[in-house]
C-alpha cells in the first residue's frame, strides 16, 4: 500500500468514476484502474463495485474510506513535521464562522509576530463531531474549537467564551409572528436543528431556504427582506454598524447560550504546537479542563 493507491482511491470515492478520477490525478486510467487494484490486493478485498456505467463502493470501501483518509492527512502532517521552512507548525479545526468572525485578527496577529510557524486550519468535515475526535486522538489536529468538547479522557477542554444564538434582519423595528418561519422570508443556516429549535415550530418544520454556511445566510440577511437566526459573535459587527438589528418575536422563544472549548490531547498540553495554539487563540495560563 502506497499514498499514490490511497490518492487514486479517494480520487474514485469523490467522483465515482474512473476516467474523472484520472483527470482530476492527471494520470491515465489504466493508471487508476492498476493502483485500485494493487490496493484492493493488499487488503483482500474488492473497494468498488463497477460496471460499464456505474461505480459504488463495497461494503468494505465504505468501511475503508475513513482510514484512507486519516492517513493521507497523516502523511499530509508527517511532511510538515519535518519541513525545514518552518521552525513549528499548527494543525487546528472548527468551525469556519468561528475562524472568520472571531479568531480572524487573532490569526493576523499571530502570524505577524510568529513567521517561522505554518498554520493549517481545516473548516470543514462531513461528520464533524466525530471526526475531529479522531484527528485529535491521532494527533493529525492539535487544537479542535468546539460547541460540544468531547467527554474523552484523554482530551482536555479549555474554555474560550460563551456565545449566543440571536434572531436578526436588516429591517430595524422587524417583529414576526410563528408563521413568518414557514414563508420564504426566513433563512436557515446549519443542516441540523437543534432541540430549542424543534420545540419552537415543531419536528417536522421544512425551512424555505436552508444553508450549511454562515457567510452565505449572512450576506443573504444584508441583501434584506429575509430574517433569520445568527450566533452573536457573527452578527455583532453587523449590528454595530447598524447593518443588522435584533428583531423581536410575538411568541417567547427560549434560546440557550453555549460555551465554546478549545479540546487538545492532555498529554500534549507542553508540545509546542499546542501551546502556540492556544496562544493564537488568547489562551495563556489557563489550566482547567
Amino acid at each position: 500500500m502506497d499514498i499514490s493507491q490511497l490518492e487514486a482511491f479517494l480520487s474514485v470515492c469523490q467522483t465515482l468514476n474512473f476516467t474523472k478520477a484520472s483527470e482530476r490525478l492527471h494520470i491515465s486510467q489504466s493508471a487508476v484502474t492498476a493502483r485500485i487494484k494493487a490496493l484492493e490486493n493488499t487488503i483482500g478485498k474488492a473497494l468498488f463495485f463497477r460496471d460499464n456505467r456505474n461505480v459504488s463502493l463495497t461494503r468494505a470501501g465504505i468501511t475503508f474510506l475513513p482510514y484512507a483518509e486519516r492517513m493521507l492527512r497523516l502523511f499530509a502532517e508527517s511532511k510538515l513535521s519535518m519541513s525545514e521552512q518552518f521552525e513549528d507548525h499548527i494543525v487546528l479545526s472548527g468551525p469556519g464562522a468561528g475562524w472568520q468572525y472571531h479568531f480572524f485578527d487573532q490569526i493576523v496577529a499571530f502570524r505577524r509576530s510568529h513567521p517561522k510557524v505554518a498554520i493549517k486550519i481545516n473548516s470543514y468535515f462531513d461528520d464533524y463531531r466525530n471526526m475531529t475526535q479522531d484527528l485529535l486522538l491521532d494527533g493529525t489536529v492539535h487544537i479542535a474549537i468546539r460547541y460540544d468538547p468531547p467527554d474523552h479522557p484523554k482530551v482536555s477542554n479549555i474554555f474560550l467564551f460563551e456565545d449566543e444564538v440571536i434572531l436578526v434582519s436588516a429591517e430595524k423595528g422587524l417583529l414576526i409572528s410563528r408563521t413568518d418561519f414557514f414563508t420564504e422570508k426566513y433563512c436557515h443556516v446549519g443542516n441540523a436543528f437543534p432541540e430549542w429549535f424543534s420545540k419552537m415550530l415543531g419536528p417536522g418544520f421544512i425551512p424555505a431556504l436552508q444553508l450549511d454556511h454562515s457567510a452565505i445566510i449572512l450576506k443573504m440577511l444584508l441583501q434584506g427582506g429575509t430574517f433569520g437566526f445568527l450566533t452573536k459573535s457573527v452578527a455583532q459587527p453587523f449590528i454595530d454598524e447598524q447593518k443588522l438589528f435584533i428583531i423581536q418575536s410575538d411568541f417567547q422563544i427560549e434560546i440557550p447560550k453555549f460555551q465554546v472549548y478549545a479540546s487538545f490531547l492532555a498529554e500534549k498540553i507542553e508540545h509546542a504546537s499546542v501551546r502556540l495554539g492556544l496562544n493564537m487563540l488568547g489562551v495563556h495560563s489557563k489550566t482547567e479542563d
